[in-house]
């Protein structure tokens, strides 16, 4: 009896298997693109932005930026306002970074955008058009007493958000605040603490004087009621598709590995929502030389 000998042949691909193969860009590819998005972000001395209106203009068009240099994955003021990402931020009042910082409380002022600690706890600027989906990503939209039972914070983060509530202009000065949350002189380190603590939930909006040059705060749900109301009808998935559909066109390209990194979001739920939009035909899976894994354009 003889045997006949099997071979075995490759099984086609499934659609979805064939769909899932990203494009490969070359180099000069992948130079392109970030040259576009150096041109976006105002990164050029071509689309450089020169003054605050401009900057808001460029909040309302990416959506999130900084306001110095923190992830090369966002964009920020100082070098859309050299033109230049290679700009080392200084401690120089008489500088360019002097200059963003004026800024800062000229933006404050008009109400440009909203101001937090966001991306790495440094200073952010959010457009108002994303702000409900950024608040839904990473704001504590309980109510304090709910959110403090159920340990989302600490005591003395609890008492500096309660002392906001209960103040009768529902803004304090960073003296009156301390005071009225019970954090005497001596005691800076701890109410520093539980700031951040609150800046981290989104739960506190700083508020710049026409008067002076001292902020004040606030609670976001106080100030800002319509925003957190809409942030509050958003499932997780509607915002993160909020959020990319206001980073991909700027950005030209995401990297989620370091991009979920430096917004402090789960890889996977940012893949996820990146892959929904390349099921809806709203970005291209690519792969870029020297990145690890699948990336979107």
């Amino acid at each position: 009896m003889t045997m006949k000998t099997m071979t075995r042949t490759a099984e086609p691909q499934t659609t979805e298997e064939a769909v899932a193969q990203p494009e490969q860009l070359t180099q000069r590819q992948a130079e392109q693109l970030a040259a576009r998005r150096l041109t976006n972000w105002g990164q050029t001395l071509a689309t450089r932005t020169s003054d605050p209106i401009a900057a808001t203009a460029l909040i309302e068009r990416v959506g999130i930026a900084t306001l110095y240099p923190t992830s090369p994955e966002l964009p920020n003021l100082l070098h859309a306002y050299t033109g230049d990402p290679t700009t080392q931020p200084t401690s120089d009042w008489e500088s360019v970074s002097g200059d963003i910082y004026t800024w800062r409380w000229i933006l404050g002022r008009r109400q440009a955008a909203f101001y937090t600690s966001l991306i790495r706890k440094r200073p952010t600027l959010v457009s108002w058009t994303l702000l409900p989906a950024v608040l839904r990503l990473w704001g504590e939209l309980r109510a304090l007493d709910e959110a403090y039972d159920a340990g989302a914070f600490s005591k003395g983060a609890y008492q500096v958000a309660q002392a906001l509530a209960d103040a009768p202009e529902a803004t304090l000065t960073t003296g009156e605040l301390r005071a009225a949350a019970g954090f005497p002189t001596g005691q800076r380190t701890a109410y520093l603490k539980a700031v951040e603590e609150l800046d981290a939930k989104l739960l506190l909006a700083k508020v710049f004087s026409e008067d002076d040059q001292e902020m004040r705060h606030a609670l976001v749900a106080v100030r800002y009621p319509d925003h957190v109301a809409a942030a509050d009808r958003l499932t997780r998935a509607e915002a993160l598709e909020a959020l990319l559909r206001a980073y991909l066109p700027a950005a030209v390209y995401a990297q989620p590995i370091p991009l979920a990194r430096h917004l402090h979001l789960p890889e996977a739920e940012l893949r996820a929502g990146l892959e929904r939009l390349a099921e809806q035909g709203q970005a291209r899976r690519i792969a870029i030389p020297g990145q690890k894994g699948v990336c979107y354009l």
